[in-house]
């Protein structure tokens, strides 16, 4: 059997048990591509080796890779469309996970003042667009993709409440939102109206000039010009530079701050916060709890004044 045939099928499987599988099925079709129009049985250990290894070192999308490619090689075996997979024995050891980027209320101001570099008289509300998607990422936590997939009649700006749908968890969800955030997205809604309109009210709301949806490659481009201007990076030796992403991870850790500071029952309301920013569960909330400086801080304050009510009083 040809390679993408066995590929198709399988992608054609975990979509019907309910899947959505888009990352994984963009992966596989890559991995067709790179081995070319073959039968699946000609693809040797070395090919599998090599669509692995891409260029650079090990990196955690190695072993996104091999987990996809794995599920694949079952799939294929337990139809019997091979005898053995070519994948390789020795797994290398996993680098250390990514470290969120915690930006500073400064580099925040740093990066929505760089944006003004994108303004292009070609595309004049460019850097408008995008300082508006920066506002709406720090400011309802929400993930990329699911700003990017918002439409006109998502954000309903008279109730301040945006409806964020088919979420990563196949759930929609309410986002209200605060009076600040609020009126900038209407200055920009109002704008972005002016821009062409191909499916009406329920056209993009994050568009191009020629109102077309911004990709997300497209705006992590933009994003790495107007981090680099606005001199906001890790340092030299870093494997990674701060992601647009990095703002979700800043945004909860800002809030949770924030509670401390104010004396508030952090524990009590990280459930809330939890379905606030689409987590399944609320360990996945705990695990964006990095500890900066000003988390740990406010943190070791609180305990202080907790030990200081618990500790006995002398006669």
């Amino acid at each position: 059997m040809k390679l993408v045939d066995v590929v198709t099928a399988y992608i054609t499987l975990k979509r019907a048990a309910g899947m959505r599988f888009d990352s994984e099925a963009s992966l596989l079709k890559a991995f067709c591509r790179a081995m070319g129009d073959t039968e699946l049985a000609k693809v040797t250990p070395q090919n599998v080796q090599a669509f692995l290894a891409g260029q650079g070192p090990v990196t955690s999308y190695w072993h996104q890779k091999h987990r996809v490619l794995a599920g694949f090689y079952r799939f294929a075996l337990s139809r019997a469309y091979l005898e053995t997979s070519p994948l390789p024995r020795v797994v290398p050891k996993c680098p250390p996970p990514m470290t969120p980027y915690i930006y500073s209320v400064a580099e925040l101001r740093r990066l929505l003042a760089a944006t003004e570099q994108l303004h292009t008289p070609m595309s004049p509300l460019q850097a408008t667009t995008f300082r508006t998607l920066l506002l709406l990422l720090y400011g309802s936590a929400m993930r990329v993709s699911e700003a990017l997939a918002l439409t006109l009649s998502d954000v309903n700006l008279e109730e301040a409440l945006i409806t964020v749908r088919d979420t990563k968890f196949f759930k929609t969800r309410w986002v209200p939102i605060g009076p600040m955030l609020t009126a900038h997205l209407t200055t920009y809604a109002d704008r972005r109206r002016l821009l062409p309109l191909p499916e009406r009210e329920t056209s993009a709301f994050f568009v191009t000039r020629t109102g077309h949806r911004l990709s997300y490659e497209q705006v992590n481009q933009l994003f790495i010009r107007v981090r680099q201007c606005a001199g906001v990076q890790r340092e030299a030796h870093a494997r990674y530079q701060p992601r647009l992403h990095d703002l979700r991870h800043t945004a909860i850790v800002h809030r949770v701050v924030a509670w401390h500071q104010a004396d508030r029952d952090v524990g009590r309301l990280l459930l809330p916060l939890s379905t606030y920013v689409g987590h399944g569960a609320i360990t996945s909330t705990q695990r964006y709890l990095s500890m900066t400086p000003e988390l740990l801080t406010a943190a070791s304050r609180r305990f202080a004044h907790y030990v200081q009510l618990e500790e006995p009083h002398e006669n």
